[in-house]
């Protein structure tokens, strides 16, 4: 066998066996910091370190955007309190429209999960980032704000 030859499998997931970092909360923080700098007059609350949230208009749903290590997104979720399986069963009467038009599905996991593979780690990508999170944000909003 070549001697620089790799032998075993690295198990992509497990990020101190391959020994890169994950986002500190001081990352998260820069990072939704940032985000929210490119959205003046958008009010977004803190859903946790790892999100922030956004009301959908005259609903009773909010959108819950996140960063992983490896990824950004969006999903909808309840106000707060609300259990996942709920907000499933609030969105039921609109599922197959949803589902259409926001190419997600309505699960108990994450409603209408929509995600963008990302190497978050590195803040050179935090653009794209916020491109990405601004654009499906609007369209989940214009799917989901009632139309009177």
């Amino acid at each position: 066998m070549p001697k620089n030859k790799v032998t075993s499998l690295v198990n992509e997931w497990d990020l101190p066996e391959i020994g890169l970092r994950g986002l500190s909360g001081a990352d998260r923080k820069r990072f939704w910091d940032g985000f929210v700098a490119t959205r003046p007059g958008v009010v977004y609350a803190w859903g946790n370190t790892f999100s922030r949230w956004r009301v959908v208009p005259d609903t009773e749903f909010n959108l819950s955007l996140y960063i992983t290590n490896r990824s950004i997104g969006l999903f909808v979720r309840g106000v707060r309190g609300i259990p996942r399986a709920e907000t499933c069963a609030r969105l039921s009467p609109r599922k197959l429209e949803l589902e259409t038009a926001l190419n997600a599905q309505i699960n108990d996991e994450c409603p209408l999960l929509r995600n963008f593979p990302l190497t978050t780690t590195n803040p050179g990508t935090w653009n794209t980032a916020y491109e990405w999170l601004e654009a499906n944000e609007a369209e989940y909003l214009a799917v989901l704000t009632p139309k009177d």
